[in-house]
């Protein structure tokens, strides 16, 4: 058994790791505000990205990328667009992005 809270926070982490070793600084993790959530904001030259992390132990119930749906990807749009307004972000180019995790051991592989 695994407690899916800790698989989600190793994702990210682990995301967030491989965003620095980009070359992103990390803004903030786990924003919240009234309009949702957004699990990265990151930063980058002139580019501000906002990152949902989607981390999976298996394909079962499809890639963990196909797990943002539309309305999902609307309640991060609405949050990106709360954060730039309260931070005095008006200019710049911004994108989303979806890094998706797959944890996938193998017990007695050989």
């Amino acid at each position: 058994m695994y407690d899916r809270k800790l698989i989600g926070d190793a994702g990210e982490d682990f995301a967030a790791k491989i965003l620095t070793m980009q070359g992103y600084q990390i803004l903030e993790r786990k924003y919240r505000s009234k309009a949702g959530e957004i699990d990265i904001i990151a930063e980058k030259s002139d580019e501000l990205i906002f990152v949902e992390v989607k981390t999976r132990k298996s394909v079962n119930f499809g890639t963990p990328a196909e797990s943002v749906t539309l309305e999902k990807q609307r309640h991060i749009r609405n949050t990106a667009s709360y954060y730039l307004k309260s931070h005095g972000r008006n200019g710049g180019f911004v994108s989303f992005q979806v890094i998706e995790i797959l944890f996938n051991q193998i017990e007695n592989a050989f």
